[in-house]
């Protein structure tokens, strides 16, 4: 592998497809502005960012997308406020 590994984590993979990332993960049902997961769910966050790195060592195709399931993503909880209210 040459130059700087890339992962694209996308929650839109049709479009991402025709730009042919190297490595692309698509969060499935994931919104835009939550490609990692709602706010304060860091477990979710971490976890979508580990599965994507992890695809770092596999042999993909320009334009594959990998789409993960998250059940957790469902399951929304406010995060906690920082200063009071």
């Amino acid at each position: 592998m040459r130059g700087t590994p890339t992962v694209l984590i996308t929650v839109s993979p049709e479009v991402s497809a025709q730009m042919r990332p190297p490595r692309a993960i698509y969060p499935d049902g994931f919104k835009i502005g939550n490609s990692l997961g709602k706010p304060g769910m860091k477990d979710l966050q971490k976890s979508v960012l580990k599965d994507a790195l992890s695809i770092l060592n596999e042999n993909t195709r320009p334009g594959e997308c990998l789409t993960k399931k998250y059940p957790d993503y469902g399951e929304y909880h406010e995060p906690t406020r920082v200063g009071g209210k």
